[in-house]
């Protein structure tokens, strides 16, 4: 009877400290580095080795992707069904290709030196690439790219320095039509705009290096742009006119290396992480945006 008394004991005590133990470092109130996330992860699809660096990515029809890695000057057309490459177009030389987007029957291709490729019938046989240099270079680290589809025009924005100012990263607009950029941003995301700032910041610290944009999006439903960064796995959402609405940082665990971001039609979410410690992959991902 002792016996079975004193394992008793031991079982609570066990029970207790393991409780103590949760509640101290899982539970969110005590433990603000774990409250809830701001978005959901619905799905994943790991990639094939050949696009282990995965950067750019746009949706084109249903359940398929177009993908680019920053090595080859070729574009992979995912297939999310079949969860296999079933097209390859190569449209270029080897480079460092950071951005694509698809526009109709046309793919456009992001350079990190500022140059954009332009793939005519990029899906034929007979597919015609010409290229565009952007008043960009190499020093501005070019990563973005997007479809202003209502606008006939490109956006793009800055990673590393904007040539216009320290205190910003503009969204630049190139015209399909007259492939000419203008030289001022349509839109400046305010480095010193408080949905940068966390209680752990030096409020004199350096706001230029906090914020290095590697792709760009728009949601089809409301106009907003969404803007995502790889060094410090974020997302930033503006409203339609540039406002900042909501910072989401991401997990590193699941966002190794954000480097694209697309929308299907419906507003659904994909964002591809280059394989920087593991296999890369495409998430399907929600977000509370206020």
């Amino acid at each position: 009877m002792n016996e079975n008394r004193i394992a008793f004991f031991i079982i609570t005590g066990v029970l207790a400290f393991v409780g103590i133990l949760w509640y101290a470092f899982e539970n969110p109130a005590i433990n603000p580095r774990l409250d809830a996330e701001s978005y959901t992860i619905i799905r994943k699809w790991d990639m094939p080795v050949e696009l282990n660096e995965i950067s750019g990515i746009s949706w084109i029809s249903k359940n398929k992707i177009a993908c680019v890695q920053d090595e080859d000057g070729i574009i992979f057309i995912y297939n999310l069904d079949t969860e296999l490459v079933e097209k390859k177009i190569n449209f270029g030389k080897s480079g460092d290709y950071e951005g694509l987007t698809v526009l109709d029957s046309t793919a456009y291709l992001m350079e990190s030196s500022g140059k954009i490729f332009e793939v005519s019938n990029y899906l034929s046989p007979t597919f015609e690439t010409t290229p565009y240099q952007t008043p960009f270079s190499g020093k501005n680290n070019m990563e973005s790219l997007v479809a202003d589809s209502l606008n006939q025009r490109l956006l793009f924005t800055v990673k590393d320095k904007d040539p216009n100012s320290n205190s910003f990263k503009g969204i630049y607009a190139f015209n399909i039509e007259t492939k000419t950029t203008k030289a001022l941003p349509i839109i400046k995301i305010s480095l010193n705009d408080g949905v940068f700032q966390s209680e752990d910041q030096d409020d004199d610290a350096d706001k230029s290096s906090n914020f290095y944009p590697s792709d760009l999006g728009i949601n089809p439903k409301n106009g907003n742009y969404y803007v995502l960064e790889a060094k410090n796995p974020q997302l930033l959402i503006l409203d339609s006119i540039g406002k900042p609405i909501k910072l989401h940082k991401l997990h590193k665990k699941s966002f190794s290396q954000p480097e694209g971001i697309t929308f299907a039609p419906d507003g659904t979410i994909y964002i591809s992480n280059e394989g920087k410690k593991g296999t890369a992959n495409i998430l399907e991902v929600e977000f509370e945006e206020k």
